[in-house]
């Protein structure tokens, strides 16, 4: 039997797009790691999928969970090396990684 995913203007399979809209609901409902769940179907299915790699790496971020962000962010630029928010955000993100590392005057 031959399966045939049907895709949307960008190429990307419906079925895709579905587990990426049921994410990001996720992820504002704060169920982050069940989110992160769809969001790696969504990407399993459509790898070069940079919406949803860079909700991935917003919900990873959120989680504290800052290299498998960059990670995300990194990837989406890979993809798409124009793509300003996954710059701002990996920028963000070293910010964040570099000054948590300087040990507090007077601890």
């Amino acid at each position: 039997m031959i399966m045939m995913q049907v895709m949307n203007g960008n190429g990307i399979p419906l079925e895709a797009q579905h587990f990426y809209r049921q994410a990001l609901s996720l992820s504002v409902e704060g169920k982050k790691e069940e989110a992160l769940n769809d969001f790696r179907r969504a990407v399993t299915i459509s790898p070069r999928f940079c919406k949803a790699l860079n909700a991935m790496g917003n919900c990873l971020d959120e989680l504290g969970r800052y290299d498998e962000a960059a990670r995300k962010f990194d990837r989406v630029i890979e993809l798409d090396p124009h793509h300003a928010e996954a710059r701002f955000k990996r920028e963000m993100i070293r910010n964040k990684t570099c000054f948590s590392n300087v040990p507090q005057q007077g601890r």
